[in-house]
Parts: C-alpha cells; sequence; structure tokens
C-alpha cells in the first residue's frame, strides 16, 4: 500500500474534524455545555482524548466551531434567498424564508436543543457569545433588508418582532415537540406580513 498524499490525508483531516463536530453537536444538545467533558466528546466521535486535542485546544474552541458550522446552514439560506430578490418578488422571498426556517427547525432538532441551552449562559461564555452575535446581527440584517422590501415603516423592528417570535416558536416546540402546530404557526406568520 503506497503511502496518502497531502490532499488524502487533508481530506481525511476534515472528515475526522466533522465527526468530533458532529458528536459534539449531539452531546452538548443532550447533556449541555457544561455538563459534557472532552473525554465524552472523544468516546462520542471514537477517539482519544489527547487526539482530540489535536483538533480543538478547548472545549470553548470546540463549542464555537460547533455553533459556527451549525447556525452558517441559516445564514446561507437567507443569503441564498436574498440574492434572487432580481428573479423573485420580496412577498415571494419572505414566504421561502419563513418556510425554510420552519423546515429547519423540524430538520435540525439537535441545533435548535443547543441553541436554546446557550442562549441562557451564553454571557458566561464570552468567545461563544461573540460568535452568536455575530450571527444573529447577520440574519437581523437579512430579515431588515426585506422588510425594508415589503415596504414596512420599520423594517429593523419588525425584523426584531418576527425574531422574537420564532425564537419563541423554536423553544416551544422543543418543549412539546410534535404535537405543538407547527405548519400552522408557519402560515400564520405568512399570511400575517403578506395579507394584501
Amino acid at each position: 500500500m503506497s503511502p496518502r498524499t497531502k490532499q488524502q490525508l487533508a481530506v481525511l483531516k476534515e472528515n475526522r474534524k466533522n465527526q468530533i463536530l458532529m458528536a459534539s453537536l449531539e452531546l452538548f444538545s443532550d447533556k449541555g455545555y457544561h455538563n459534557t467533558a472532552m473525554s465524552d466528546i472523544a468516546k462520542k466521535a471514537k477517539l482519544s482524548k489527547g487526539l482530540l486535542y489535536n483538533y480543538f485546544d478547548s472545549k470553548e474552541q470546540l463549542l464555537n466551531e460547533v455553533v459556527v458550522m451549525a447556525l452558517k446552514e441559516a445564514t446561507r439560506e437567507g443569503e441564498n434567498l436574498l440574492n434572487q430578490f432580481i428573479e423573485m418578488p420580496p412577498k415571494e422571498i419572505f414566504k421561502n424564508m419563513v418556510t425554510a426556517y420552519f423546515l429547519m427547525l423540524k430538520e435540525q432538532k439537535e441545533l435548535w436543543r443547543l441553541t436554546i441551552s446557550l442562549a441562557v449562559q451564553v454571557s458566561s461564555i464570552p468567545s461563544v457569545h461573540k460568535t452568536i452575535t455575530l450571527v444573529y446581527n447577520k440574519l437581523l440584517e437579512q430579515l431588515e433588508m426585506l422588510f425594508t422590501l415589503l415596504g414596512s415603516e420599520n423594517p429593523r423592528k419588525e425584523a426584531l418582532l418576527l425574531g422574537a417570535v420564532t425564537d419563541g416558536i423554536s423553544i416551544q416546540y422543543m418543549i412539546f415537540g410534535e404535537e405543538y402546530p407547527l405548519e400552522e404557526l408557519q402560515e400564520m406568520i405568512i399570511n400575517k406580513y403578506l395579507k394584501e
């Protein structure tokens, strides 16, 4: 067997890093940040604790990368929809953004459990607070731009209000699960903002 190329090694390293991030996301979501030890993460990712530290210097750094990885999807979806302004009317973009949010809420429960648990702990983890604030502000900017296109009198306040409403829905959905009327609330939000 011939030695691996640099490219093969880079792919293996990236795959291992993603394995660690996914294990961390699951554990942080289930047990909480403070109740998860690096040894738990190493065990879940099926590697030694020493090897884990080759990838991440600390649990806080690992949490930061998990948050960035998990929330990247939300901002990417928003940017993709906003980039379609030329091709799509603002009302359609709004409807698609709300629909994408609710779909993500259903499909990425671990992300939302982590987000909710971090929301109450974030001030005690400064670097994560900074990361979440940057992502939140980016999403808020996207919503504000969309409300501007929809002709809102106060796009910033509308963006903040919608953010608060969807955060509340996320929390309640995590608490009540499948019995929570997620689809009906999605339709209510769309109808409220897009009424003629």
